[in-house]
């Protein structure tokens, strides 16, 4: 296999109540994946793919199966994300672990910044990014859950980590709006990175799972994208064109990432943002001015 290719397999499946059910149905598709030719490296799941609920501890079984899984197909498997246990209140992470292809627990990412539906009541919000290595290809992962994406500090910590990949897992109903796509586009662009969306399909709490996962390429362009049926599908990363794109410029004529380190534009009101004339203002809990 080539070693600047990275090899991506996304698995958009239905989202049970029942996490062992949802377990087998990743395993079907990452299975579908690992037969192919080339085969996948790196797996990707949906959000609350393994369990929107009840909240499981933090040391269970399934985490256990999950690495087994990874190592049985020997790939990096990110396989969506799950409600843990976060205190005795009742509260709990949305967390996305990440196996390696040895089946070790490479990290737990947990979503920073919970979206308003019921589902996600009582979410804990993380506040550490998550960015692994794939040595095998010289390269980096970040992840990212759902609504995460729409804050572009995030991605761009994640890239500043070293991410050439960014991976957003998520659960977006079919009643948002085509246009709201446009996002991620944009974090591909702005970061020069493959950008990894994957959604679930079918019925979830009181959603229906538009689907749609796809892979952007750094130019933001699309190189895989799913319909609204459950599907496994992806395709190869080519890393000597992404550095390309950050060392030469996107289309040999734009260099943002090389540009924003030379002249760091000064970002207004970092880190007193709970203190800027729009944190004063209704609807955000101030005065009218």
């Amino acid at each position: 296999m080539d070693d600047n290719v990275l090899q991506v397999a996304l698995i958009q499946m239905p989202v049970q109540s029942n996490p062992w059910r949802n377990v087998q149905a990743l395993e079907e598709g990452l299975a579908r994946a690992a037969s192919e030719d080339p085969p996948c490296e790196l797996a990707v799941g949906v959000e609350f793919g393994i369990s929107p609920g009840p909240s499981l501890p933090e040391k269970n079984e399934i985490y256990g199966y999950l690495g087994d899984m990874a190592a049985r197909y020997g790939v990096y498997l990110l396989p969506g994300s799950v409600k843990i246990t976060a205190d005795e209140e009742g509260g709990f992470f949305n967390q996305a672990p990440v196996f390696g292809p040895d089946g070790g627990l490479l990290g737990r990412y947990n979503k920073m910044v919970p979206w308003d539906t019921s589902l996600e009541r009582g979410t804990v919000h993380g506040r550490e990014p998550l960015v692994f290595d794939i040595p095998e290809k010289g390269t980096k992962a970040g992840v990212m859950i759902c609504y995460d994406a729409d804050f572009p500090e995030i991605a761009r910590g994640l890239t500043l980590s070293g991410a050439e990949v960014l991976i957003q897992l998520s659960m977006d109903p079919d009643t948002i709006p085509g246009e709201y796509g446009a996002i991620k586009q944009a974090r591909a662009l702005e970061n020069q990175a493959y950008y990894i969306y994957t959604n679930g399909v079918g019925q979830c709490d009181a959603f229906t799972l538009a689907g749609g996962s796809r892979i952007i390429g750094p130019e933001g362009e699309t190189l895989y994208s799913a319909g609204a049926d459950a599907a496994t599908g992806g395709a190869g990363l080519d890393l000597t064109r992404l550095r390309r794109c950050r060392s030469e410029g996107s289309w040999g004529e734009v260099a943002i990432l090389r540009s924003y380190l030379e002249y760091l534009p000064h970002r207004l009101w970092s880190g007193a943002e709970r203190e800027s004339p729009l944190a004063r203002m209704a609807p955000f809990g101030g005065r009218k001015e």
